[in-house]
């Protein structure tokens, strides 16, 4: 049975066929296929572990349990805010803000930050109506502390100290960790994070519970990832999306395209990249077994906006990039229409008649065009606006791509080991603090 895909997926402009010499051929990719053997079968194991895995969550998430716990704060609460961080917020985030209700009846707001000028904001919020969701794996993520600490008071002055813990929800994993001891000296109610890095848990409680509240169809995110799961298990590497599309990727980080340009021409979609910097820079910027420094680094341009600051960059600049476009296609049929009025005058001509849509499809694709023409390496993933199928494929394929690309360079996706470092420094700092000069 084939699996339904409603992702649109076009790698032409990665290979020579698309874009001459400085493309792969099919031929590249199937003669890495052999390193990436013991990866399938341990993409078998993931997927039938009794334990939660990156790859069984769309098989064994509890989904009525989720949605109930979502009714019931949509049911009491007018805005959800969460504080988190990295991938405490950024999936969530993605979902609410991609597929989440134009005029929810449950706001839902994400501070990932500890920015002062930020969380003043949140001095002002009506915590008679409010639910605030902190997420930390470990329990122990400073800023999220830092974070829930200090609004603690503000809630608990404007509730009382009994009716404060009823407007506040923990996810956390670490039963050591302070996020846990909190809840037990508050007595306030854990949901437990799964044994998942941060990263890789957004189709988990940590994503779809906010994203549920927000009025995301999370069922349909589920139906679209378990299709790409069974995609992604597929041993012929042709046929197989992920592997496809990881060694494209690291056949061309080979030919020192080590910068991953993601282009977004849809404003709801940004959030979609700011979930994959994370994925893609935490995940392969590591040290191999032979001490050498890897990673691929992921930046942003915003279709049609950056075809003003970073088009020039990508065309005639180092060619060091792999361009990935995400577009809706549905825009064609979108937006108002330009008048015929004006069309004398010469800069409106070739615009009256069309809606903005097409107007925005037309640069998309003379944006590709130009990049393939001069051999620049590009591809173009497509989806509908709010298609939680589509969304749910795209999230598994990003992720996966992610693992493979790590397996090719021989890293390990799972840890961050150069992170703690500064996680510790930083606590060292704040004991050292005694004047402003002490932090600049």
């Amino acid at each position: 049975m084939t699996n339904l895909s409603r992702l649109s997926i076009d790698n032409t402009n990665l290979t020579s066929t698309g874009i001459g010499k400085g493309g792969v051929s099919d031929d590249d990719v199937i003669a890495l296929s052999p390193k990436l053997d013991s990866l399938r079968n341990r993409i078998q194991k993931w997927i039938d572990s009794r334990q939660p895995t990156i790859l069984n969550l769309p098989f064994t998430n509890n989904l009525e349990e989720i949605k109930e716990k979502g009714q019931d704060i949509a049911h009491n609460f007018k805005r959800t805010v969460v504080f988190g961080i990295g991938g405490s917020s950024l999936g969530g985030e993605m979902l609410v803000r991609t597929l989440g209700d134009s005029t929810p009846k449950n706001t839902v707001s994400f501070y990932d930050n500890v920015d002062p000028s930020t969380m003043v904001e949140l001095e002002t919020v009506d915590w008679h109506e409010t639910l605030l969701l902190v997420i930390s794996k470990s329990g122990n993520t400073a800023e999220t502390l830092s974070q829930f600490l200090t609004i603690l008071p503000v809630m608990e002055h404007d509730l009382g100290f009994s009716k404060a813990k009823e407007h506040i929800l923990f996810i956390t994993e670490n039963k050591e960790g302070a996020l846990y001891q909190l809840s037990k000296e508050l007595k306030i109610e854990v949901i437990e994070h799964p044994p998942v890095g941060g990263r890789f848990s957004v189709l988990s409680v940590v994503g779809l519970l906010p994203a549920y509240v927000g009025g995301v169809d999370i069922e349909g995110v589920m139906e679209g990832a378990r299709s790409m799961v069974q995609r992604c298990a597929t041993k012929n590497i042709l046929d197989n999306p992920a592997f496809y599309n990881g060694a494209v990727q690291y056949l061309h980080a080979e030919q020192n395209r080590t910068i991953s340009v993601v282009m977004p021409y849809a404003d709801n979609l940004r959030f979609v990249v700011n979930w994959f910097r994370q994925l893609w820079a935490e995940s392969l910027g590591k040290i191999d077994k032979n001490g050498v420094h890897k990673g691929l680094t992921p930046t942003e341009a915003h279709g049609v906006t950056d075809q003003h600051s970073q088009l020039q960059l990508l065309l005639e600049g180092p060619d060091d990039k792999l361009v990935t476009f995400i577009t809706d296609p549905g825009f064609r049929f979108r937006g108002r229409r330009i008048p015929m009025q004006f069309k004398d005058i010469p800069a409106i001509a070739p615009l009256a008649g069309h809606t903005i849509g097409e107007l925005f499809l037309a640069e998309l694709k003379a944006t590709r065009t130009t990049l393939s023409r001069r051999g620049r390496p590009n591809r173009t993933l497509a989806l509908l606006e709010r298609d939680a199928y589509a969304l749910g494929e795209l999230i598994i394929l990003l992720e996966m791509e992610t693992i493979v690309v790590a397996e090719l360079m021989g890293v390990d996706p799972f840890d961050q080991p150069a992170v703690e470092e500064s996680k510790v420094l930083t606590r060292e700092y704040l004991s050292d603090i005694s004047s402003v000069s002490d932090l600049i």
